[in-house]
């Protein structure tokens, strides 16, 4: 069983929506997570910040078979618990430093934009191809569901949908 998981770092309901995951998945230890980066505000729309680079940063630490729990934790609570800049590449290296053994090309594949095609890929798929109206939100399959008007997929309608697949 699979779920992708549409999120974005600078949403707090995204933020909280991953605490609720966490929390459900003892419950389904078979169910694999497919993370699905995308930006609520993509460039070029104004924002008071913007998450690509963070998002970069989470393909190059997958890419690299490194802790993605931990690294979405991490960049989660350095930008909504800390006040840290996370569009800033120096935090994200130490961040991902903490997830990654080989961290050592982290610097360069996000000044590179290694990961950029993927970062718009995903919000393609988030926004335009499953036409989500915001994040977080779930698919699996033929279903989702997904946070909307400003109000997060309450964490009973979450075990219900994960209960249904």
């Amino acid at each position: 069983m699979q779920l992708e998981v549409f999120f974005d770092y600078v949403c707090p309901y995204c933020y909280q929506g991953h605490k609720n995951l966490l929390k459900l998945l003892p419950k389904y230890p078979k169910l694999a997570i497919i993370w699905r980066p995308c930006e609520a505000h993509p460039r070029p729309e104004p924002a008071r910040i913007h998450s690509d680079l963070a998002i970069q940063g989470m393909y190059y630490v997958q890419e690299r078979q490194g802790d993605l729990w931990k690294y979405h934790a991490l960049v989660y609570a350095a930008h909504f618990d800390q006040g840290r800049n996370i569009s800033d590449l120096s935090v994200l290296e130490q961040l991902a430093a903490e997830c990654c053994s080989d961290g050592s090309g982290f610097h360069a594949a996000l000044m590179e934009n290694r990961y950029a095609q993927k970062v718009e890929e995903g919000n393609r798929a988030a926004w335009e191809e499953y036409g989500f109206s915001a994040v977080p939100s779930y698919r699996s399959g033929p279903y989702q569901i997904g946070s909307r008007d400003g109000v997060l997929v309450p964490p009973h309608k979450l075990e219900q949908f994960l209960a249904s697949l």
